[in-house]
This record gives C-alpha cells, structure tokens and sequence, in this order.
C-alpha cells in the first residue's frame, strides 16, 4: 500500500492548520479560501470549516487510541490511500505529491477513514440517507481493518461521478500520528 501526501505547489509539503493557533489557521484559511479548484470549497466558511475541522480530529484521535493507537502527535499528517483523481483535480493543476510506502510506518501510527475524515464524520449524521454507508461512513479504522475494507469496496476513483450511493467517497484518508510536536 503506498501513502499520498498531496500538497499545493506554491506551499511546502507536510504544513498543517492543526499546528496553527485558532488566529493564525484563521488568517491562513482567509488566504486560501478563493482560490480555484475543488479543494478549497471547503474553506467557504473559515470559522465553521477550522471548528468542525477541530470536533473531527479529536474524534479521530479518540478512536483510534480506542482501538490501540498510540499517536505521537496531537494533530496528524494528511494522506490519501494510493491515489486520489479528485484531489489531483481539485488543486486546479497545481498539486504536487509525495508518495511513501505504507511500510515506512509503524501500524499503530497510522489510522483510516473512508472517505475523508471529515466527510466521515459529518455522514454519521445521514444515516437516513441512501449514500450513508454503514460498513465505513462515520468510522476510524487501524490498517488491518482498512486492509479488509478495501478488498470488499475498493479504492475509490470515479465512482463519485456516477453512482449516488458513493457520491461522498472521493477517496480513502490516511492519518499519520508520528510526527513529534
């Protein structure tokens, strides 16, 4: 299993708003938050984005400690599992990637969400709706069972086009909990 870390261009590889004080991830978002491409839709609304973006990763730290975690930092590093074509689109041409393989980790500083963590998060609240998926919408997962996810489901690649039932499964998210805060 490779690793994705993507980034824009124009920044540096493996920056996060998770190390930034409430102001600074604030003042950051401001920057960013009209340039094109799908990823940054997200930013639309910088104080609710960085708060629910805050209630997400306590929740994934929670769980995955849960489940036998042992995150080194507080915050982790964002990955996709192999590749992710909406992210490559999403930056309007100006993404750049770093791939690593799975290997490079210890298991018990890497956890998964499918898709991503955020979007996971918030689809435990649709669970009424017919593109909520109980087996991994709303879930943290440890390697071995993201392992047995993907062989049931697949990666995703453009099933978020066509099929109304995957709309939100733009890709599986890996966290890296190893960097030393």
């Amino acid at each position: 299993m490779i690793l994705t870390h993507y980034y824009d261009r124009s920044s540096l590889p493996f920056q996060t708003l998770s190390a930034l004080d409430d102001r600074s991830a604030l003042d950051l978002i401001y920057s960013i938050k009209d340039r094109e491409g799908a990823v940054y839709r997200r930013f639309k609304n910088p104080e609710a984005y960085l708060k629910s973006r805050r209630v997400t990763e306590l929740w994934l730290q929670t769980e995955f400690i849960r489940k036998g975690g042992k995150p080194v930092s507080m915050y982790p590093q964002y990955f996709t599992v192999d590749r992710s074509i909406w992210i490559e689109e999403g930056y309007g041409g100006r993404s750049n990637k770093i791939e690593l393989p799975i290997a490079d980790f210890a298991p018990d500083r890497v956890s998964f969400t499918y898709p991503d963590s955020m979007v996971s998060y918030w689809l435990q609240s649709q669970r009424d709706r017919d593109y909520y998926q109980p087996e991994y919408h709303g879930r943290v997962f440890t390697l071995a069972e993201i392992q047995v996810i993907i062989d049931r489901f697949g990666i995703p690649e453009r099933e978020w086009q066509t099929d109304p039932h995957r709309q939100y499964d733009l890709f599986i998210e890996a966290q890296v909990w190893n960097r030393s805060d």
